[in-house]
Order: C-alpha cells, then structure tokens, then sequence
C-alpha cells in the first residue's frame, strides 16, 4: 500500500516520516519485554527445606503468564519482518484491505491478552504475598517478590503491542480513507 505525499521528511501530512519507524520499534519493544518476562518467569525458582522446588509451573496464574507471553512472542516475531518491510519501503508488504484488517483485529487481541496475562501476574502475587508461610517464609516471599518482574515486563510489553495496534488502525483507517 502505497501512501504518496505520507512519509515526507517536515511530517505536516499525513502520518509524518517517522511513522514506520515508530511502529518497528512498537514491535521490537513488545518482543524485548516479552523475551526478559519469560526469561524471568522461567529462572525464578526457590527450593524449600523439604527440597521441593517452587516454580511458575505450581501456579496457574504464572503458567497463564507464560503461555500469553509464549503467544505474544510467536505473534510478534510475526509480525517485525512486516514492520521492517514497511520501515524501509513506507509501504506495506501485503497490499490488501484482508491483511490489514487481520492486522487490526489481531493487535488489539493481542494487546489485551498480553495485558490479562500481565493482570494475573501482578493479582496472583499480590493475593500470595499475603499469607505468612512456614519455615520457608523468606525464601517463599523472595519467589513472589521476584515474580513483579515478569509481570512488570509483560505489562510494558502490553503497552507496547498496544501502540502497535494504535498504528495497525492508522494504517487502516489510511488506507479505507484513500
């Protein structure tokens, strides 16, 4: 999809010269919140006094938050090979009405399901950190202090995908609109 006049280097018109950068690196930042969450999620373990090891997989918020951030990054390697096409052409690499409105749609799901997995993250940990545990109650406190961090990190990859999605309903709007 070619927007003549759109991508000047003063951006007065249309959406300005510095659109398809911003919208790669919406998507580079989704990707790079999204790798540092699972990595956390998956490094973050504690093994008690009775040598059983505590990890996400004992809890189905985490696992919930690992899978949406599995998904998340399997949609956003998807989609960066598109934003680095449109960065450097300023036009899009499938030039149909179908594909944008696929765009579209799946960003916005996306957006949303990154943030519920951020939301159970955060309530699950904050619903656990409540409770006063056995003997094991500073190693047990440090797992779920440390459980923030993936949460925190897909919440800004949600922020992200959804300054994606801002610009996936720009490019669509633009594009009915000519």
């Amino acid at each position: 999809m070619s927007h003549p006049g759109l991508y000047n280097d003063n951006g007065v018109s249309g959406y300005g010269s510095k659109f398809p950068i911003t919208t790669l690196i919406a998507r580079a930042g989704t990707l790079a919140s999204l790798i540092v969450s699972v990595a956390v999620l998956k490094t973050n373990d504690v093994t008690l006094d009775n040598r059983y090891v505590v990890t996400y997989n004992d809890f189905r918020s985490y696992k919930y938050m690992f899978f949406v951030t599995l998904i998340g990054i399997g949609y956003t390697l998807l989609q960066i090979p598109f934003a680095m096409y449109y960065m450097r052409t300023k036009k899009h690499l499938i030039n149909h009405l179908g594909f944008l409105k696929f765009e579209f749609y799946a960003d916005k799901i996306m957006a949303f399901v990154l943030t519920t997995g951020a939301g159970a993250g955060f309530g699950a940990t904050v619903d656990m950190k409540k409770y006063k545990y056995t003997s094991d109650d500073n190693k047990i406190q440090d797992f779920l202090t440390t459980s923030y961090v993936p949460a925190a990190f897909l919440l800004l990859g949600s922020f992200a995908s959804g300054i994606s999605s801002v610009h996936s309903s720009l490019a669509l709007t633009k594009n009915v609109n000519n």
